[in-house]
């Protein structure tokens, strides 16, 4: 003998009214506040994906992060972009400021000093030469000490970038981490979802209509829906429910052509039986 399945509803069995209603009471809460957590954990991965995007230049916009969302590894990373960018912009003014590059700066301050020291009295410049090279001396002189302070503002650039990285991956990290805690509760919540339907139904075939419907489907899933993700049966039913789905045609509708169809097909059959006579009266 086949063992006879049991229906979902053994559980309920003997159960009283109201203590299913409070069993659903208690399932609605539940996925109320695993609705909540979902919200602020895809509040929590937009911020996370904009300051990494902000972090690498993919965007000119920091991010807007609130009181209520405030991140310890957030505002690090944020404050070390503003640190990095500053440091960029210290490289570029003193690259505008340096039209001669280091080695030729270097080979004609030694040039220079070589003429303005020989103690040959042959070789020795005239007076206007010699001013001329010891202004040139000092300008040139005054190019190396920039060369001296950009090789400061390279090494702090250095620095910050370096920083900033490090920042970038560990947000990286609870960005996955954030992932992985957003498929838990999801599907924390459509466990939820479908003990809060099937209770629902419990109570409505015992005529006991509940005061509290299961809730409408967190704009997560209308968002996933446009974007072309898939969506559970459960997450289906309620948009179906709450007419998240409009495009649906009525039943009247529907019903019209199949009758038109049907007409059609009896005249059909009709016509190929009224040949089918003909053609036995001609062979006779």
């Amino acid at each position: 003998m086949t063992k006879r399945k049991g229906s979902m509803f053994d559980d309920l069995t003997g159960m009283r009214i109201d203590e299913v209603e409070a069993k659903f009471e208690a399932i609605l809460a539940e996925l109320n506040k695993a609705e909540t957590t979902l919200v602020e954990q895809h509040v929590m991965k937009k911020i996370h994906s904009e300051t990494i995007k902000f972090a690498v230049n993919k965007t000119t916009s920091p991010p807007v992060v609130g009181d209520e969302h405030a991140d310890a590894t957030i505002l690090s990373a944020l404050e070390q972009k503003s640190v990095f960018d500053a440091c960029l912009r210290a490289r570029d003014e003193l690259v505008e400021r340096l039209a001669v590059p280091r080695h030729r700066v270097a080979h004609t301050l030694t040039d220079f000093h070589h003429k303005l020291t020989n103690s040959a009295h042959e070789e020795a410049p005239t007076l206007a030469s010699e001013m001329e090279m010891f202004s040139k001396f000092f300008e040139f002189q005054s190019m190396m000490n920039i060369y001296n302070e950009q090789n400061d503002v390279l090494h702090n650039l250095s620095k910050a970038r370096k920083r900033l990285l490090e920042t970038v991956k560990e947000v990286n990290k609870n960005d996955r981490r954030l992932v992985q805690s957003i498929a838990q509760t999801r599907e924390r919540s459509r466990r939820f979802r479908s003990e809060a339907g099937r209770l629902r139904a419990y109570l409505e075939k015992n005529s006991s209509g509940s005061k509290h419907p299961v809730p409408p489907p967190s704009a997560d899933a209308s968002e996933r829906l446009r974007a072309g993700e898939a969506l559970t049966m459960e997450e289906f039913a309620s948009m179906l429910e709450h007419g998240g789905l409009t495009d649906v045609e009525p039943t009247e509708r529907t019903k019209a052509p199949t009758s038109k169809q049907a007409k059609s097909e009896m005249r059909r059959t009709e016509a190929r039986r009224g040949e089918r006579r003909v053609g036995a009266n001609k062979k006779e």
